[in-house]
């Protein structure tokens, strides 16, 4: 038995078995993919006893705007309405937008819409895939922290301390001179020949001292 349509009478009859079952207890809870079924519908107008009627549906497919896939929507129109195969069970309308709930005829049947006008197509949960997470992690990480302008953020932080690691290694490890007669301590870049940091020496008294170093502050 599956999805028929009655074109004098306008009535889409939808059989219990052509719903997926996704509760039996403690109440029967099935569901109706409306994407499937507005192709069975097509199916059915596109046969030689259907053609001559009118469409039975509207269908707008899924648009993806600024990354974000809105679901589709399917109408039913032309006076069309909707029998679900009698019973004490609920169907969930899944997968699109619809009016069908609006155009179903009453019976024991309970018809549950989720209709949302924000409703998004997505694959699972956020839908955002293992692989958009790994992505995600080397945009963030492979950016240059150069680009990161913004005080007290973290990105501004790490290219702070990366300067200041930069710094530290030149003095560590660049060429120092000192200076007799200025009584100085100068310490040049890796061209060995630009100074970076400049100091003066002093005694223990603070007296500029060169024999008898006990300090040093900056020139």
């Amino acid at each position: 038995m599956t999805v028929s349509i009655d074109w004098d009478d306008k009535i889409i009859y939808v059989p219990k078995v052509d719903t997926t079952l996704i509760q039996s207890s403690p109440t029967e809870i099935r569901e109706l993919n409306i994407n499937t079924f507005r192709l069975t519908l097509k199916n059915l107008e596109d046969d030689i006893e259907g053609m001559p009627f009118l469409d039975t549906h509207r269908h707008n497919t899924e648009v993806t705007v600024g990354g974000v896939t809105l679901a589709r929507v399917v109408e039913i129109i032309n006076g069309y309405t909707v029998t679900f195969e009698d019973g004490q069970y609920a169907v969930n309308l899944v997968g699109a937008n619809s009016n069908i709930a609006d155009v179903s005829n009453v019976n024991q049947v309970s018809i549950r819409s989720s209709n949302s006008a924000g409703l998004q197509t997505v694959v699972s949960g956020s839908g955002v895939t293992e692989q958009d997470k790994l992505d995600i992690a080397d945009q963030v990480w492979n950016e240059a922290v150069t680009d990161h302008v913004v005080a007290g953020s973290t990105g501004k932080i790490l290219d702070t301390i990366d300067d200041n690691v930069a710094l530290i290694k030149k003095i560590e490890g660049n060429r120092w001179r000192i200076d007799t007669s200025a009584k100085t301590l100068t310490i040049y870049d890796d061209d060995g020949v630009t100074p970076i940091k400049v100091f003066n020496l002093k005694d223990e008294t603070g007296t500029a001292s060169t024999d008898r170093v006990y300090e040093r502050t900056v020139a």
